[in-house]
């Protein structure tokens, strides 16, 4: 159960819960945003379609904890804090978002 506070995480932390399969890494950018290259397990979930609904059922189905991303972690912490009041799971917000992602010199999926 959530304390009712969206927890900021390192990118060192989140690689480690990849790793451990206990997050769904929620990426919120926009499509165009997304295929530049994001972390390879992200679900796309821009804000401009953001779903609650279908993020509950996520959550209820597969027992896991968000990690919300976005470009510099703005979005995705406005995004985490949307969602937190409606699920039962830990939620996070990557600090620095996926600029901090690269600069602590973990690979994006897609992108050129």
């Amino acid at each position: 159960m959530t304390d009712g506070a969206v927890k900021f995480v390192e990118p060192h932390e989140l690689d480690l819960m990849i790793g451990q399969e206990s997050v769904t890494v929620i990426d919120v950018r926009e499509p165009d945003e997304f295929a530049t290259g994001h972390i390879e397990t992200a679900i796309n979930m821009p804000t401009s379609n953001f779903d609650i609904a279908a993020l509950v059922d996520l959550t209820d189905e597969q027992d896991t904890d968000l990690v919300f991303v976005c470009a510099v972690g703005q979005r995705s912490f406005g995004a985490a804090n949307a969602v937190l009041a409606h699920v039962d799971c830990a939620v996070s917000n990557l600090k620095g978002g996926i600029q901090s992602w690269v600069r602590a010199g973990f690979d994006l999926e897609g992108g050129k």
